[in-house]
């Protein structure tokens, strides 16, 4: 009598190898695509008044309180709102993305949030048992957050970029509060093509960015020791100087962040999202 053999329909049905916080991390940016974050340079410094007054801004206070994963967290929410604007991440999900190099608990992740609350810089609404988190205008002027490109060109003036390999390359774990502090200082000042290179001196810095000489120095240090920062010092005439001259210390981010790298992404991106565009233009003028 023949036998039959038996057929597993389970079969190549498996379990996935669990994720780790940075995979999860790198795929939900992925699906944002956009390739980078805009953020408005008032968070870095505050625009330029009638009188010479300190203009340190949101970044300055977040330094002085000294609330590191509060910055990762601000970055990140703005980085995924193309992705979780409409299907939130629970805080147990925001937890392990903020986990990347050091543990944060989904309690850590609550409480990081409310400190970014307080500082008007979100919202956040429950829904059932999700948490819903909303980005306010990153001035923490408390006013609706509006996307880059709504109400100015997120390429121009008001607007500087944090590409997507800040996280997927594994800097922003590198990096220390100093470090990313310097790290978005550089990026808001060498934004456009005619501002390649970063000049302000040390002593300045309090006054124009609220982060103090001994910060900005850490940061340097730190960023250096990552690779990703050029210097350059320059004798530059000073008749006021004992010796006639002085020294200007120039500085500039490497690839993939300099400012030519970020000009090229926006590009791309710009290009994509006009593609996509026309195609969806083509397709409905042909129902």
């Amino acid at each position: 009598m023949a036998t039959t053999s038996f057929l597993d329909p389970f079969e190549g049905i498996e379990d996935a190898p669990e994720p780790t916080p940075a995979e999860t991390r790198t795929a939900l940016l992925q699906q944002a695509r956009r390739g980078y974050v805009p953020l408005r340079k008032e968070f870095v410094q505050k625009r330029r008044g009638e009188h010479d007054e300190p203009r340190g801004s949101v970044l300055g206070s977040i330094v002085h309180s000294r609330q590191q994963r509060g910055l990762d967290a601000f970055l990140l929410m703005h980085a995924l709102h193309p992705v979780t604007r409409d299907d939130p991440l629970d805080v147990k999900t925001w937890a392990r993305i903020l986990s990347v190099g050091n543990r944060c608990t989904p309690n850590a992740a609550s409480k990081t949030f409310s400190v970014l609350e307080e500082m008007n810089l979100l919202t956040r609404e429950q829904d059932g048992r999700r948490t819903l988190i909303s980005p306010l205008n990153e001035t923490g002027d408390g006013t609706p957050w509006a996307r880059a490109g709504e109400d100015s060109e997120e390429d121009g003036p008001g607007f500087f970029v944090v590409p997507h390999e800040y996280w997927t390359s594994g800097l922003s774990e590198k990096l220390t509060l100093p470090g990313k502090a310097m790290f978005l200082v550089l990026l808001h000042d060498t934004q456009t093509p005619t501002t390649p290179t970063f000049s302000v001196a040390l002593e300045r810095m309090a006054k124009w960015y609220g982060i103090s000489e001994r910060t900005a120095e850490r940061g340097y240090r730190e960023l250096d020791q990552a690779g990703v920062l050029i210097q350059r010092p320059v004798k530059v005439l000073d008749h006021r100087h004992p010796a006639g001259r002085r020294t200007v210390h120039h500085r500039a981010l490497m690839s993939p962040f300099g400012t030519r790298d970020r000009q090229r992404l926006q590009l791309k991106t710009r290009k994509a999202v006009k593609k996509k565009a026309e195609r969806m233009s083509t397709v409905g003028g042909g129902r």
